[in-house]
């Protein structure tokens, strides 16, 4: 009877230590969500991609002598603060601020070249407007100029202020283009005149604009992006005309 007795607790404990016991390994047995930090990232609008120097938007000093007239406004390409853009286009328009008119400028000149300057793609003379304003010139869509995606060109726009080219410097800016692959969620950027794609977004501006259908005030906010407001009130006047293709070496 007295064994019966001291049974009981010994067998109320072991009951306890058990059903104890059993309760851990249920619950470590339930997997804490983890956060790893692997948070799919929103796909970037255009791929990014190596870049190379800025240009120069504007002729930069030098020791030469220039003999172009004075201009309250400079020779401006009208790109992003460093020269440089992209565009789905194969044969891209690019548009410059010209100062000068063609009884100021003996001659201009155009080319573009691939991005370590050996290879010439394309390059063209060109004679100037009647009135300062924008102009722009369009790559012709041949075999031998179109730009291949994924790859940066370089290009030159020079001004012969003088008769005699070769006696003073000429006027020089240049710059940089990338195509990029298009895609339709890029084209309809170019509509909403994104700066991302830039030579396009400007030309589809550009031209609305010269039609008739354009807004001024989208034009001036795009120019405003890239710290052109100075030039904001200018006239669009279109391509220039174009005295010589020169054909590749």
């Amino acid at each position: 009877m007295r064994s019966q007795k001291l049974l009981a607790p010994v067998s109320f404990t072991l009951a306890l230590v058990l059903s104890q016991a059993s309760v851990v390994p249920f619950a470590s047995a339930i997997p804490n969500p983890i956060d790893n930090g692997n948070k799919q990232a929103p796909l970037p609008t255009v791929p990014p991609t190596r870049r190379p120097p800025s240009g120069n938007r504007t002729p930069g000093g030098g020791l030469g002598e220039f003999v172009c007239p004075a201009t309250s406004q400079k020779l401006t390409a009208i790109t992003p603060i460093d020269v440089q853009g992209n565009t789905l286009s194969t044969s891209p328009t690019f548009w410059f601020y010209m100062p000068y008119t063609t009884d100021e400028i003996e001659s201009g000149e155009f080319s573009v070249l691939s991005e370590d300057d050996s290879d010439r793609v394309y390059k063209t003379s060109f004679k100037l407007p009647d009135q300062p304003g924008f102009v722009s010139i369009t790559l012709p869509d041949s075999e031998a100029s179109r730009l291949q995606e994924g790859t940066y060109y370089h290009w030159y726009l020079q001004l012969n202020c003088a008769a005699d080219a070769e006696a003073k410097t000429p006027l020089n800016i240049d710059g940089w283009v990338q195509r990029i692959p298009s895609t339709p969620e890029l084209e309809d950027e170019v509509i909403n005149q994104s700066p991302d794609i830039w030579y396009d977004s400007l030309d589809y501006l550009a031209q609305q604009l010269q039609n008739g259908s354009g807004s001024r005030q989208d034009w001036e906010t795009l120019l405003t992006s890239v710290e052109l407001d100075e030039l904001t009130q200018e006239p669009v006047i279109g391509p220039v005309t174009l005295t010589e293709d020169e054909p590749l070496p």
